[in-house]
């Protein structure tokens, strides 16, 4: 098992990568606890779960050209696809991803003489968060495959994938879609995901319901057009 320094955290909203504006991140996981004390606990209470969430929250330094005209337009607004990583740069690294809402946003505080800092706050949006595999991340010049990764198990019945697609930079366009295959070559790839052609920088969000019986392997497929393609593929299972 390896320790992880956290110096190249992954930080994407919608379809902007704003890692390189932060120096905090925390995302939070968790459930309601619900009170059902009744007589006869033996002095203890007793909780049950209720419902599920998801908070993030991300400090940096204000820079009025790219994290407040982003941020503060963000308050608010409709959930978007969020994705969050302690380094999220290589296929199969872990990330953290789901639909949220920007809560609040301070973009003025602090001492003189100080380097002028900013924080926000997403909460979910009837969106879990989910354990993502990264299938691709950063500049496609060319369409490609990405390498494969294998889950260990197939998608069961009553398991759904969730798979996000972020474009922070495109030419004309680019189509991205995510396959599976029951084999580390890939020699008969079966299309699962299809996103739609992206014509500007932004998010997708996809749900694939299982089964799929056999396949455990999967991967991103990329084509852009018109110029190279910043892009994120991030996927996993619930």
């Amino acid at each position: 098992m390896s320790s992880i320094v956290y110096t190249n955290c992954k930080v994407a909203l919608g379809g902007y990568n704003l890692s390189g504006v932060h120096h905090s991140l925390t995302v939070t996981y968790g459930a309601e606890m619900l009170d059902d004390t009744v007589f006869g606990t033996s002095g203890t209470r007793s909780n049950k779960p209720g419902l599920k969430t998801v908070e993030a929250v991300g400090s940096g330094f204000v820079d009025f050209e790219v994290s407040d005209s982003i941020l503060f337009n963000r308050i608010g607004a409709n959930r978007e696809v969020m994705t969050f990583a302690a380094d999220g740069e290589a296929v199969g690294d872990i990330a953290f991803t789901t639909r949220a809402v920007n809560a609040t946003y301070n973009p003025l505080s602090g001492e003189v003489g100080t380097l002028l800092p900013f924080e926000f706050n997403s909460k979910s949006a009837n969106t879990p968060l989910v354990r993502t595999n990264v299938l691709a991340f950063g500049s496609k010049v060319a369409g490609g495959n990405g390498a494969g990764v294998h889950l260990g198990a197939a998608l069961g019945s009553g398991e759904i994938l969730y798979a996000a697609l972020h474009v922070f930079g495109v030419g004309t366009n680019v189509a991205v879609k995510i396959q599976s295959d029951d084999n580390a070559g890939f020699t008969t790839p079966t299309d699962r995901v299809t996103f739609a052609t992206a014509t500007a920088i932004g998010a997708q969000w996809m749900e694939l319901a299982g089964p799929v019986a056999t396949d455990t392997y999967w991967r991103a497929v990329w084509t852009p057009t018109g110029g190279a393609a910043d892009i994120w593929v991030v996927f996993g299972i619930l």
